[in-house]
């Protein structure tokens, strides 16, 4: 069975030879320090990784540096971002202040061929070996990108048609990607907006409803129309959102975190159709553990998870700039160990 066959039978309920794995993203400098140079998809192959993914969203258009010192730069939507230690930009400031403002503005263009770049490097490698995935946004992120977080939460108060044009800007062009991607020979398209703090919804469920569920849900129709799989990125505490989520067809999520008060277990028996993916702590066991540490406790995790099926071991969030190259080899090699399974379901540890 390879990647490709072990992944899908996961996403329609049925038990593989062994639990899959993913990441979503893998610091170059964790790669590095396993491979020797910084190729996502060599990595993929030499740890045998199941689930492969094109970039992070940002990475899909070109920036204009404004402070060399501060990393500070301006992509093709206006929106300022600043970099650190890690792959991923932070927003800063959008170019949206007024409903106006939304009315006029453009968003770039989601088919230029630039942006499909490494998607087709993906296919050409792995298409039928490795489950391929695109990786875009919703309609929440770009609600706040374009603007601030402060003038979104604001907004959705004061100038709900503001929020809306920006919602719809987003769903719109995101739907041309993952049209185009679905084209180019992805097996998945993953949204990756976050929706949730370590205690609770970043808005109120209401507003969830009223401005951002609609369009995640016309994407999701869109996907599955096209005999593909969605899947679902969100930090946080989403709990009051699960009906929705899985109630669109969403066949799995991404990192559903522990330490954020989601039971992927209890979320297993809830629902039945779901796949849950992580349960890895990404920050103590990747940054201070031994080796062997990291097997016992990848051991723990697939022995409590796993059972049943409908499971792919990953991390709480990403393989950050801190974390040991040794500790996420040791993590892979534990779930390729420990991960097998029976025909009932069950592990054999035999």
């Amino acid at each position: 069975m390879n990647s490709y066959e072990r992944v899908e039978r996961v996403l329609n309920g049925e038990i593989p030879d062994r639990v899959p794995t993913f990441e979503l993203m893998i610091d170059p400098k964790v790669i590095r320090g396993i491979t020797g140079n910084d190729d996502y998809m060599d990595l993929c192959d030499e740890l045998d990784i199941d689930v492969v993914i094109s970039q992070t969203p940002s990475k899909l258009y070109r920036e204009e540096v404004l402070d060399a010192g501060k990393q500070i730069v301006r992509n093709e939507w206006g929106i300022m971002r600043q970099y650190n230690n890690e792959v991923v930009s932070h927003p800063l400031h959008g170019p949206i202040e007024t409903l106006e403002d939304a009315q006029a503005y453009k968003a770039p263009d989601p088919l230029e061929d630039f942006r499909f770049d490494y998607l087709r490097e993906l296919v050409r490698r792995f298409k039928g070996q490795r489950f391929i995935g695109f990786h875009l946004h919703d309609g929440f992120n770009y609600s706040y990108y374009l603007t601030s977080m402060q003038d979104m939460m604001i907004n959705l108060i004061e100038e709900p048609e503001l929020i809306h044009r920006l919602v719809e800007l987003s769903v719109e062009h995101n739907m041309k990607l993952a049209e185009k991607a679905l084209d180019i020979g992805a097996d998945f398209i993953l949204s990756g907006d976050d929706y949730g703090s370590k205690t609770s919804l970043l808005v109120s469920k209401s507003h969830f409803e009223e401005f951002f569920l609609p369009g995640l849900n016309r994407i999701c129709q869109m996907v599955q129309g096209r005999g593909a799989y969605m899947l679902k990125h969100c930090c946080g505490n989403i709990n009051p959102l699960m009906d929705d989520l899985v109630g669109f067809g969403i066949r799995a999520m991404h990192p559903l975190d522990e330490n954020s008060g989601m039971d992927q277990v209890r979320l297993k028996e809830t629902y039945p159709g779901l796949t849950v993916m992580g349960g890895i702590d990404c920050d103590e066991p990747l940054t201070d553990y031994t080796e062997e540490q990291m097997e016992a406790y990848v051991k723990g995790v697939l022995k409590t998870h796993a059972p049943g099926g409908r499971y792919i071991c990953a991390t709480s969030n990403s393989v950050h700039s801190s974390a040991k190259p040794e500790n996420f080899a040791a993590m892979q090699r534990a779930v390729h160990k420990w991960g097998r399974y029976l025909p009932s379901g069950e592990l054999d540890w035999r």
